[in-house]
């Protein structure tokens, strides 16, 4: 699969990697957002290669990043766990 070239070194992809978690753990970000965020910033490939590598389309990978209220859990959960992430219900409280 084809990557970009870094956006950022190293040291500061792992602040700006801890940043975007923080406010992904707060609540600050929109699942969608975190998605391309992360593709974009810190996996580094384009929206049809992840897609592919997901086994979604374009068009549903696109529709996650919008935060679509229509995509269904199964294709975000799709989209997530590649890059490390999973799917779950935290309490109000811990946001």
């Amino acid at each position: 699969m084809p990557r970009m070239p870094p956006k950022v070194e190293e040291h500061k992809r792992e602040v700006a990697q801890a940043e975007l978690e923080q406010r992904m753990k707060q609540g600050k970000v929109s699942v969608g957002a975190a998605v391309r965020e992360i593709r974009q910033r810190f996996v580094g490939v384009t929206l049809e290669d992840y897609a592919r590598l997901c086994g979604l389309s374009k068009t549903t990978l696109m529709n996650i990043e919008r935060d679509d209220p229509r995509v269904l859990l199964e294709s975000v959960k799709k989209a997530v766990e590649p890059l490390g992430y999973q799917l779950s219900l935290v309490p109000a409280e811990d946001l």
